[in-house]
Formats: C-alpha cells, sequence, structure tokens
C-alpha cells in the first residue's frame, strides 16, 4: 500500500485526548473510511482494510457511532470486491 503524509496541528491530537501520532493516524484512517463506507463509495470489507480493522472491528466502530451498516452490496462489482476484501482479512473464510 503506498502511503502519504500529511501535517497537522499538535493541539488536534491533544483535543482528541490522543497521546501519541500514531493514535492520531489510527483515528483519521477510521474516520476517512467511514466517510468513505458511509458515502457509498466502498464496501464494509474495503472500509475495515483501509481502517485497519477486522469485518467485525469496523462494524463495532460503525455501531458505536449510531451508524447502520449498509444493507447489501450496490452492485455485482460491488459484491466481487467486498468478498475479496474479507478473503483478505478472513483467509480461512
Amino acid at each position: 500500500m503506498r502511503v502519504i503524509e500529511i501535517r497537522l496541528p499538535a493541539e488536534l491530537a491533544e483535543e482528541l485526548g490522543l497521546r501519541d501520532p500514531r493514535e492520531l493516524e489510527e483515528h483519521a484512517r477510521l474516520l476517512l473510511a467511514i466517510d468513505l463506507y458511509m458515502g457509498g463509495r466502498i464496501s464494509l470489507g474495503r472500509a475495515a482494510e483501509l481502517a485497519g480493522l477486522s469485518y467485525d472491528g469496523f462494524w463495532e466502530a460503525l455501531r458505536e457511532r449510531g451508524l447502520r451498516i449498509r444493507a447489501g452490496p450496490r452492485s455485482l462489482e460491488e459484491a466481487e470486491a467486498e468478498y475479496e476484501a474479507v478473503k483478505r482479512l478472513r483467509p480461512w473464510a
């Protein structure tokens, strides 16, 4: 996976109660993945992968924020992409 770096004020992490840059990175990854998923741009499996969480962990993160799971893929391509993402996260499935 390619990586990009962004600069943010340290006060942002402090306001969020995050202790170090790694926590801020994890928080930002989760929020960006949620935004993409809720906007219908990526599947739940892909969002979990981008957030660095398991499928179930991402599902729980949505639930904790009061967000509803989108029911089912919107296209065959999305279904296939979600299936492949889940296979990567759960190789035994």
